[in-house]
């Protein structure tokens, strides 16, 4: 091996690992066949070799910066996923700086090319946006069912598989909300909710403050069910909660609830309503009192 080529093996060696071995091989085989071709057409110098070696090394660079740059490898397209479990939650701050809060049993994913060419992520569950402002590139969160559009600003978007519905709610600016062919954009305070029972998207006025209320730690019901809410605590709380009566589940509240504690908030409940309950380890069970 010539001087000139160990040279421009020793630059290829210490490359970014983003590009593979088997790339980098190739790189220097090309390089090493035009070396070739060079030295048979006349003979260069041991000073000539130097030379050369120190004028193709920003030729090599710039073709690793090109080779980064428009490479469509799995490292750029690679997914990022961000989760939470039962009973956590978490707050993230985006590659072009918007930041997103998680909900319990909440996951984020989004390409590793994230805020180069578009801003585009995937979320199941429920989280909180502050979207920074971009007109170029709209901010799109893309759930099983709905799609939000935003160009600068808040919103809260729930989308858990297990419930009937998906749903979005404008704290600040606009945003365009889509599902099975619909359109709506919505102005503050209005929330856009998908329905997969009849495929229909509507929307209604609401006071956006207290459906983010639960990054704040604290639960907000709107006229729920208890069966609504079973769920929502069974994520918030990571445990099993089963219905020993089924006339507990149609039983609706409205109120904010601190949620110190799952016992804290069942209390309460059981205030409100003809329900009591008992507690068995992770696992809840409810029961309707008939007094």
């Amino acid at each position: 091996m010539s001087n000139i080529e160990k040279i421009i093996e020793l630059e290829l060696e210490s490359t970014p690992d983003e590009i593979d071995v088997r790339t980098k091989e190739r790189m220097l085989r090309k390089i090493k066949s035009g070396i070739s071709g060079s030295s048979k057409r006349r003979k260069l110098t041991a000073r000539a070799l130097r030379w050369t070696a120190i004028l193709l090394l920003p030729i090599i660079s710039s073709i690793i910066t090109y080779y980064i740059t428009n490479s469509d490898t799995n490292y750029q397209n690679s997914p990022v996923t961000v989760s939470t479990g039962y009973g956590e939650k978490a707050d993230i701050t985006l590659p072009d700086g918007s930041h997103v809060w998680l909900n319990s049993g909440t996951s984020v994913t989004y390409n590793s090319s994230f805020n180069k060419k578009e801003r585009a992520l995937s979320l199941t569950g429920e989280a909180y946006f502050e979207v920074a402002e971009d007109a170029k590139r709209p901010f799109i969160v893309n759930t099983s069912d709905i799609a939000v559009e935003a160009l600068g600003t808040s919103f809260n978007v729930t989308a858990y598989e297990e419930d009937m519905f998906s749903s979005s709610v404008l704290i600040d600016g606009s945003i365009r909300v889509s599902a099975d062919g619909q359109e709506r954009v919505l102005n503050e305070n209005r929330r856009a909710t998908y329905y997969r029972e009849g495929n229909v998207l509507a929307t209604d006025a609401v006071l956006a403050s207290d459906y983010i209320l639960w990054k704040d730690g604290f639960l907000y019901f709107d006229n729920s069910s208890f069966e609504d809410i079973a769920k929502r605590l069974s994520r918030m709380f990571n445990v099993k909660i089963e219905f020993t009566s089924d006339k507990l589940r149609p039983i609706r509240f409205t109120g904010t609830l601190g949620n110190s504690s799952i016992k804290n908030v069942l209390d309460i409940l059981s205030l409100t309503s003809p329900m009591y309950y008992k507690m068995n380890g992770t696992t809840v069970e409810l029961y309707y009192n008939e007094i």
